[in-house]
């Protein structure tokens, strides 16, 4: 008997251990890609910074917030508090509104309706900024007011289509027997939508607004093309950064500013850990 059991328990453990290397065997990849491409890159930027800078000329860590004081943060800031404001509000209501409209309404071309939504999202930013361009036409006077929207309408339309595919993917994870349920209780289409379902998904909606938060605060793509039109000149913080680092040959002031850039999506990515259960095992209801 205790042969048995010993030998069951020799199995459970072999099997454990498999279990763990084979976890560990799928994780290597992303942790070597983690590595190399976001730790070690941080750490030679944390030390890039205290070399001497254009902004401070005897080289400290004080550059991270010296290079604030440059003319064309304050408009790059402007430009960023724009897109956050209105496109990053604008792209996670209609989602999440077109979202809910897929997994509510039963059709045949529901697939077919994924795909067509998925569509502008494999167009790269240098083809829709040349459709927008060229849509829009010669005519019309591009300046600081209205360029802003050019870029924000191009970024819109080329993320939109991918986030309602993930969003309706997270909307068909739900339990149809929690909705069920929900239906059963009399909740109707709209009220089965603001109170089991968003909330139901609101890991996955805090996800997505972190990062369309971190690229609209990184933005770089679509005001560079525009660039080589005439349209902006260093519109964006990144294009800031990229300035200091590859025209002027200040590599620590490029790279302070792009720590700057990094802090506020670091403190949005705590909150949403801490504040989620978006990284634990098991089902959030």
């Amino acid at each position: 008997m205790q042969n048995g059991e010993s030998y069951r328990m020799n199995t459970t453990m072999k099997k454990v251990r498999k279990a763990k290397a084979g976890a560990l065997f799928m994780f290597a990849p992303y942790f070597a890609a983690m590595l190399f491409c976001g730790l070690i890159p941080l750490v030679v930027a944390i030390r890039e910074v205290a070399n001497p800078s254009w902004i401070n000329t005897k080289g400290s860590y004080t550059t991270i917030y010296r290079i604030l004081g440059d003319f064309r943060v304050i408009p790059a800031l402007a430009h960023t508090a724009f897109l956050l404001a209105i496109f990053v509000p604008a792209m996670i209501i209609v989602v999440l509104s077109v979202s809910l409209l897929l997994d509510a309404t039963p059709m045949r071309g529901n697939t077919f309706m994924r795909l067509i939504f998925l569509l502008p999202g494999i167009v790269s930013g240098g083809i829709a900024t040349l459709i927008w361009t060229s849509l829009l036409g010669p005519n019309i006077q591009w300046n600081g007011s209205n360029i802003r929207w050019l870029i924000g309408g191009i970024s819109f339309s080329t993320g939109i289509g991918s986030w309602i595919v993930i969003q309706y993917g997270s909307l068909r994870s739900i339990s149809q027997e929690v909705l069920e349920a929900a239906r059963v209780d009399g909740c109707n289409r709209l009220q089965l939508a603001v109170r089991i379902k968003l909330p139901m998904i609101s890991r996955y909606i805090g996800y997505m607004t972190i990062l369309l938060v971190a690229g609209a605060i990184q933005i770089y793509t679509e005001p560079t093309l525009l660039m080589s039109t005439g349209f902006t000149t260093d519109w964006s913080l990144s294009q800031v950064a990229y300035s200091y680092a590859f025209r002027t040959g200040d590599f620590a002031g490029g790279t302070a500013l792009s720590l700057d850039m990094l802090v506020p999506n670091i403190i949005l990515g705590i909150i949403f850990v801490w504040k989620t259960d978006f990284l634990k095992r098991g089902e959030r209801h």
